[in-house]
Order: C-alpha cells, then structure tokens, then sequence
C-alpha cells in the first residue's frame, strides 16, 4: 500500500488551533516523545476533538463544507425530507441535498473523500494514543479516563462510517463493512478489506464497552463540556442500539444516562427563540437569540466550545444556517423545514417559533437573507461578526426520545408516554396528556407523512421536531426502513416546499428503504492505494 491513512494529530491545548504535527505519519514521530505522560495523552486527546469542529485542512477544494461533525450530520439531514435548501446559492451542501456527491467519488474534494478521510484520521489518532497506554507514565486514572475517551471516539467515528457508507445494519449485515483498524497505521502499513457491516458493529459495541468499562475504574469526572464522558458515551450505545433494533439495550443505556448526568431538559422558556432579522434594502441585520449555539444549554451532554479568538470559522455550521446575517452562504441557500412537518407542530408549541411559518415569500420571491416560508431560526450565530457559536453535538431530549421509543417498542406503553411527556409538556403547556394516553401500539403506520395513529408514530414524530437538523435524518430513515418522499400535498392546497424532489429519477416521488443514492461511495483513492479494496468492492454506482 502507498499511503493508507496519514495522522494530523494536534496535540495543543483544545482552545489552540496550531498543530504541533501536521504531516507526519505515526512511524516518523517519537511516540515516546509525543505521548511521554498521562498529562501529554490528555494533551493529544484535546486535539482530536478540536478537529471536530474546524476540520478542513486536507482538502484542495470546497473547504467550507468540510467543519467536523456538523458537517457529516447536516449533509446526513439535507439528504432526508425534513429540511429543504431552497437553492444551490455558492454550492455548499447542495450535492448533498440532490444525491449528486456520490458521483464525485474520483475526487478528493468532495463528501465522499471527506467524511471517509475525516473518520479514519479521528480513527488513527485514537489508536495511536490507545498503542501508547500500556508504556505510558503518569497517573493511572487519568490514563484510563483519556483511553476511554479514545475509545468512545473510535465508536463513534466507525458508527458514522459505516451509517454513511453503508445500507443499515438489519437486514444487511453481511453485506460489505468499512475497513477496521485497532492499531497505528504507518506509512507502508496494508490496508484492509471491507469485512461486513456485523463486522463493524461488533467493533463499535466493544469499543464502547471498553470506553464505559474504563471510565467507572478511573472514578474521575468530565473537565470540559467537548470531552466524551460516561454519559454521552451510553447516549451513543442507545443511538448503536436503535439501529440494531436492540430496544431493551437503548433502554438501559438511557436510564444509565439519566440516572448519571447533572444535564437536564431545557424548559419552555428556555427552548424560545427569538428570530433574526434581515432588511432586504440595505441587508443589514439584527442576530436573534437561540439556546441552540452555546454549551451552556442545560441539556447539553457532548458539544463543542468554539473559542473565537483561537479561530475564527467563517466556514463554518452557522455560516450555513443562519440566513440573518450578511454570510452569504445561507443566506443565499437558507435551510427550510418541510411545510409538512411544520404544519404538524401546534400553534401553542414554543418549535413553532423556531423557524418561520409560510410568510408569503416563497423561494422564487425573495433575494438575500432570512425572510422566506419556513426558513430556520434554530441555530443562529451567538456573535456572527465573531464568528462565535458553539456546537452541539447530543442533549439530553435525545435521551427521553430514544428512550421511549425503545420502551414503546417492548410494549411498554405508560412507561413511554412518560418518557416521550418529558419533552412534549415542556414545549406545549396546552397539549393535554389525555390525548398521548389515548395513543397505544408499537407500529410505524407512516414514513415521511401520515396522520398519527400509534403511540409510536407520534415518538416518531416528536424526534423529527426537537432533534431537526441535530442527528442526520437520512440516518433514521435508513434504519426504520419504510422509504421516504419529498413530495406531498397539504389542506388547502400548497404543495411540497422541497426545491428537488429528485430529478435524477423522478418517478422516485415515493423512495424505496433501500435507496442507493444516500449511500456514499468508497473514495477512488482508498481503492488505489488499498491492495484489499478493488473496483468489485465498490458500492453499486446508478449513473
């Protein structure tokens, strides 16, 4: 093999965005020099996660839709049918939204590349400073903290992989995996083969496993809101669960969360937001308020501070959603919800006023900035001219939401109607509980538009509201495994508000579950340079 994965790993403090090694593989590094104590591991481990959010240094081009997790998870939304942008404006995300990345597969500038290169490296880093624990000096609680760190980000990093290079796990399991990787890779180190999706999903449990083993021993707790604890890492075993559609396991991991976490459920109040301005005359603006972008959220489990005076991210979540500033980037292709999702929120529930209602200003209408029907107003910049919003990567609805999903599917109804309360009566005081008691039945009757019948299909529902843009619907869609549309017709006549329901294939107004267009495909580069990866091994190509 020529070059499998090289390791850009910072090793500065998590504020800094200077590296201290920016090309070197792992065989041409002093690893005893690097990771010479526990207080140098924590060191490293820090510059993992500051690549979770400013991470586009290894690509020539299109950098500025290449920024960590948030990137990966709103490619993953725009690929599903609850968020719509409204127009190609610079081009960002918009291969994205009308299934044209995988395409591009040849090139190392675009999703495809991205999201394979960005994981492996996250990947490699966590593997070179696992080969360095059993050497390592220092204190061995913090030791085996920052391990169980590592180990969560690998998880993670192979449960993201494997979602978005693969169909889901039920159902497929034998089909070809991602390459899995537990040791350094060095220069001149042979690459692996696909295995099968079980392979990789074997691999995540028992990284987690290990991870939450790990943390119990070292008995220390969390030093800043960006590192992977205990609680984030069972938040991650319940998501791995969900798509192995292991219900009594999500449970426990969620119970296991909330029993654990000082975290708790934004209220009403604090779930408001108030929307940003945006004068089409003389495109000045006023940025609004949102929860949505600090980590100081109540709820919030796992996210990232982003220190602007360290850097400055103009490429960057926000420059692409918050269509109330002068950024180009959304308000040129601001980000939508789907009309029929918005027309399933109540008027007395405080999301409603996270994005705009239909204002009379349709796409075709408007020139720059935010006022258009249904354009978002949840993620905002907390200082746009600062470039400063944080990012946030799970809270604590998820954990509810997850959870009663998991105990409706056991047939555990009042125990997921409590769950699923939780959420709800702290976003609609006027919703009456008599009509969730009223829902019962663990059956999904609809995909993307239906009216409610099941206690599941309004679980279901509620996770589209509170987690939009936050997980990665195409995600969701792939593992519920009931197909998908953008196209729809409301009372009163106004239809679908997506701008592409799919040209490419147009009788494809109703998606089948195993759509194989929101799959990415394997870069042309690892086939390349991989002696175990050919053109055989690729995922089936529609052209």
């Amino acid at each position: 093999m020529k070059k499998l994965i090289y390791i850009f790993l910072s090793v500065l403090a998590f504020s800094s965005c200077s590296h201290l090694m920016d090309t070197n593989p792992s065989t041409e590094v002093d690893k005893s020099m690097i990771l010479k104590d526990a207080e140098s591991m924590k060191v490293a481990m820090n510059g993992i996660y500051s690549t979770m959010y400013n991470r586009i240094d290894f690509v020539t081009a299109n950098a500025h839709q290449c920024f960590g997790n948030m990137a990966v998870t709103l490619a993953a939304d725009l690929m599903g049918e609850d968020m719509v942008q409204t127009a190609q404006g610079a081009g960002w995300f918009y291969k994205d939204y009308c299934y044209e990345q995988r395409q591009r597969y040849t090139a190392k500038i675009w999703r495809c590349y991205f999201t394979w290169t960005y994981f492996y490296q996250i990947i490699g880093n966590c593997n070179y400073i696992l080969s360095a624990v059993p050497t390592v000096e220092g204190d061995q609680a913090t030791i085996k903290n920052v391990a169980a760190q590592a180990y969560a980000a690998r998880a993670y990093s192979y449960f993201m992989l494997i979602q978005s290079f693969q169909q889901t796990l039920v159902g497929h399991e034998t089909l070809p995996g991602v390459p899995i990787y537990t040791e350094p890779t060095v220069t001149g180190t042979t690459g692996k083969g696909r295995g099968t999706v079980q392979d990789v999903y074997n691999q995540i449990n028992s990284d987690i496993n290990t991870s939450l083993s790990l943390f119990r021993e070292s008995k220390m707790s969390r030093e800043h809101i960006s590192h992977l604890d205990s609680c984030s890492t069972n938040l991650l075993k319940a998501r791995v669960a969900l798509v192995e559609n292991d219900w009594k396991k999500a449970e426990e991991a969620c119970k296991a969360v909330i029993n654990g976490t000082s975290a708790r459920l934004l209220s009403r109040e604090e779930a408001a937001v108030t929307k940003g301005t945006f004068n089409n005359e003389d495109k000045s603006w006023v940025t609004g308020k949102t929860p949505f972008n600090t980590v100081s959220m109540s709820s919030i489990l796992w996210g990232a501070q982003v220190l602007s005076e360290q850097c400055q991210v103009y490429a960057s979540f926000y420059s692409h959603m918050d269509a109330a500033t002068n950024v180009y980037y959304a308000a040129e292709a601001p980000k939508c919800i789907s009309n029929w999702l918005y027309q399933q929120i109540s008027s007395t529930d405080i999301r409603k006023g996270w994005w705009n209602d239909n204002i009379g200003v349709p796409r075709e209408s408007w020139s720059y900035g935010a006022n258009i029907n249904y354009n978002q107003h949840k993620f905002q910049w907390a200082d746009q001219k600062a470039y400063l919003g944080d990012y946030i990567f799970m809270r604590l609805e998820e954990v509810y939401i997850i959870l009663a999903e998991a105990l409706c599917r056991q047939a555990k109804y009042t125990e997921a109607r409590d769950a699923i309360w939780q959420v709800i009566s702290r976003r609609d005081p006027y919703y009456l509980r008599s009509s969730l008691d009223a829902l019962t039945g663990n059956i999904q009757t609809f995909a993307s538009v239906g009216t409610v019948t099941t206690l599941l299909d309004m679980i279901l529902l509620q996770r589209r509201i509170e987690l939009w843009g936050e997980t990665g619907r195409i995600f969701d869609i792939l593992r519920l495994a009931k197909g998908w549309t953008r196209y729809w017709e409301l009372p009163g006549g106004e239809v679908s508000n997506h701008t592409n329901y799919l040209s490419k294939y147009a009788e494809y107004l109703q998606f089948p579950a195993d759509y194989i267009e929101c799959i990415l495909m394997i870069p042309q580069v690892e086939i390349d340079n991989n002696p175990n990866i050919n053109a055989n091994d690729q995922n089936p190509y529609i052209q």
